[in-house]
């Protein structure tokens, strides 16, 4: 396993930690959900399972999500982006025979999803584990409600909210965020079907009982866009309610990969 940092074009750096395996035939770009980072108990389970099936890992932290001194760009829908195109062609230079597959959680999962409608990219296979097909709901509020008068008081007075789950730390989200997720384009529920997505084979897995996505949405998106999808019974956003789950989830993967 090693770590290093990715250059973008901008200047910013990337923090990456990868384990690829000379004779794995393809590799997995982990993209993380909001809060999250490249250290979180996804990405562990990827290291211990992936590898051994042939599949590199590749793990890196999104904008806004990385240590203080990262010195990271703003955490905004095209930075994102950025990061990804970016941590995608060092995998095409440096193991250029290998496929590329993504595995992206949540937030990672309606970015990645963007990503395929909008930029050129080189994977072949997207797995959405407890895909926020309605992010922009969950910065905004649902359809038809009215904003947060305390919180849009404090967010044109910083320029920035912090925010995060219970129990999950807290990321620096600024103005143009919630301005990004304003826009049409950026509605990935009502937007996915424009392209051909480049090809790329897309499946879902949620858990019933999430309360952060309701299984609800996942299905309707699922069946709008003719996408596979597995839904485990008992389980939240985090889908391991049940110990034993992280690892099935890990198997759908790996079976859908392969």
């Amino acid at each position: 396993m090693n770590r290093l940092k990715i250059l973008k074009e901008d200047g910013h750096l990337i923090p990456v930690i990868l384990k690829v395996p000379e004779e794995a035939d393809s590799v997995v770009i982990m993209v993380h959900g909001f809060t999250s980072s490249k250290e979180c108990p996804t990405g562990q389970l990827l290291l211990r399972r992936m590898p051994e099936a042939g599949i590199g890992v590749v793990l890196y932290d999104q904008p806004g999500h990385g240590a203080e001194e990262a010195k990271e760009d703003p955490f905004r829908i095209e930075n994102c982006m950025d990061s990804l195109a970016a941590v995608e062609k060092y995998v095409q230079l440096k193991w250029p025979e290998k496929e590329i597959l993504y595995f992206a959680s949540s937030y990672g999962a309606y970015l990645t999803g963007l990503y395929l409608e909008r930029r050129k990219h080189a994977g072949t296979h997207l797995l959405m584990r407890s895909g926020a097909v309605i992010m922009p709901w969950l910065f905004l509020g649902a359809p038809g409600s009215g904003p947060d008068s305390e919180a849009l008081e404090e967010l044109n007075k910083k320029g920035y909210l912090m925010l995060g789950l219970t129990g999950t730390r807290q990321v620096k989200v600024p103005k143009g965020m919630f301005e990004d997720m304003m826009l049409p384009e950026n509605d990935l529920y009502g937007n996915f079907g424009e392209s051909d997505r480049g090809n790329t084979r897309v499946a879902m897995v949620h858990g019933e009982k999430d309360q952060v996505v309701p299984v609800k949405f996942a299905r309707e998106f699922a069946e709008k866009y003719g996408l596979p999808i597995t839904v485990f019974e008992g389980q939240g956003h985090s889908l391991s309610d049940d110990p034993a789950c992280p690892d099935k989830v890990a198997d759908l993967a790996i079976d859908f990969f392969k």
